[in-house]
C-alpha cells in the first residue's frame, strides 16, 4: 500500500491541487476566506508535486550503460 501511495503521490497532489480552489469557493458560506484558503492549499500541492518530480533520479540514469571512464 505504501509503495503504491509512494508511486502515485504526484497525481493525487495534482488533483487536490485542481480541487481544493473549487472546494474552497464552494465553502465560502460556511468561511468567508475559505477561497483564499482553497487556492493556497492548491498552489502548495502542485509546488510539492513540482519538488518531488524535480529531485526523482530519471529512469534514463537508471538504465543507461556505464561509461568507458566508469569500467
Amino acid at each position: 500500500m505504501l509503495h503504491w501511495v509512494k508511486r502515485q503521490l504526484v497525481p493525487i497532489l495534482c488533483i487536490i491541487g485542481v480541487l481544493s480552489p473549487i472546494i474552497g469557493m464552494s465553502l465560502i458560506d460556511l468561511y468567508y476566506y475559505s477561497t483564499v484558503f482553497g487556492w493556497i492549499i492548491g498552489f502548495c500541492c502542485f509546488v510539492t508535486s513540482y519538488i518531488i518530480v524535480s529531485k526523482r533520479p530519471d529512469d534514463e540514469e537508471k538504465t543507461s550503460s556505464p561509461s568507458a571512464s566508469e569500467t
